[in-house]
């Protein structure tokens, strides 16, 4: 499942040669049928919220992947001038789906009724070892190549701590599930269909 700005596109087109689509994990349940679905071995890579909000803005602000990304720039953010308005002035819990890189991480996992439907969180931060065990959970011999990488300050020297607070209340959910915190995090893994401390 390609959560955006969580490096889906150098893993998917590490693993499988193609660019990854965006589909959230029922849709996929939907277009394989329960059925299939349930036999995949299904996987996601997760990413610091703080880390990955600036990521989108900054990937957005500069222009995005195609047309249509410029074009929702030069509608939505033209009027902001750095990271901190957008997030103090701009961005409010309905805009969290104004574009796809804004929406929550578990909105792409987890059902409606809150089950999570993947086997896999492996984690941006460990991005390199996570990649390695799935690979060879799906018996592929190859190495990730960085693909999209964006060329920006590291996000912990652009946030001050109204924005830390704000981020965190917003993607409260996320920060809770995958055990994040604004500096560090505490690794989760799936056990039984739910996320709990990595032991």
């Amino acid at each position: 499942m390609h959560i955006t700005k969580s490096a889906g596109t150098s893993v998917a087109l590490s693993l499988f040669g193609k660019l990854p689509y965006h589909y959230r994990a029922w849709e996929y349940r939907v277009i394989f049928g329960r059925r299939r679905f349930n036999q995949y071995f299904k996987f996601a890579f997760v990413r610091n919220p703080w880390d990955r909000l600036y990521s989108a803005y900054s990937y957005l602000k500069g222009g995005g992947w195609n047309d249509d990304d410029r074009a929702w720039s030069q509608q939505h953010l033209t009027d902001i001038d750095d990271f901190e308005q957008f997030v103090l002035e701009w961005l409010t819990p309905e805009r969290l789906y104004a574009h796809i890189h804004f929406w929550p991480q578990s909105d792409f996992i987890y059902d409606e009724k809150g089950k999570l439907l993947i086997d896999y969180v492996g984690y941006f931060e460990d991005i390199n070892t996570d990649f390695k065990q799935i690979a060879k959970q799906l018996g592929i011999h190859t190495d990730l190549s960085h693909t999209n990488k964006s060329q920006r300050q590291g996000y912990q020297d652009v946030y001050t701590p109204e924005a830390i607070a704000k981020v965190a209340k917003l993607y409260q959910q996320d920060i809770q599930r995958f055990g994040y915190e604004f500096a560090s995090h505490r690794r989760q893994q799936v056990i039984n269909g739910t996320l709990r401390n990595e032991q």
